[in-house]
């Protein structure tokens, strides 16, 4: 079985650099990163611990029917993507996206949960 663990949590906005502003000004947010994936731009805060990950879209934004914008999905990190894909499958959870390489070293996944909470599953190797 693959082993969880809390990777970030996922707010979108169409105006991303409001919402940063926001956590950063507002709540004393701590930035940690800016980096690129899929063609989008995600930046990575520290909000008192808490990871939390700040873009336009998202890389289920075709498939998922959910919500555009606000919070849209917990990141969890998987040691073992293909052993947690099965063991998700086996479990009968729904994929929205299936496993995808958003850039190397990254494998990636969006599927639901009960009650229809989404869920990205992140797989990180060294590349």
């Amino acid at each position: 079985m693959a082993s969880y663990k809390h990777d970030h949590t996922h707010l979108t906005s169409p105006e991303p650099e409001k919402v940063i502003q926001f956590y950063t000004r507002v709540m004393g947010a701590r930035y940690l990163k800016e980096q690129e994936s899929g063609g989008r731009k995600l930046v990575d805060l520290d909000l008192g611990g808490i990871p939390i990950r700040i873009s336009n879209g998202t890389g289920a934004d075709d498939a998922w029917k959910g919500p555009r914008f606000g919070l849209h999905h917990l990141g969890l990190e998987v040691d073992d993507m293909d052993g947690a894909v099965a063991d998700l499958k086996a479990s009968g959870a729904e994929f929205v996206v299936e496993p995808f390489q958003p850039q190397p070293g990254i494998r990636a996944a969006f599927v639901t949960g009960p009650n229809n909470v989404l869920f990205e599953i992140v797989e990180k190797r060294e590349s």
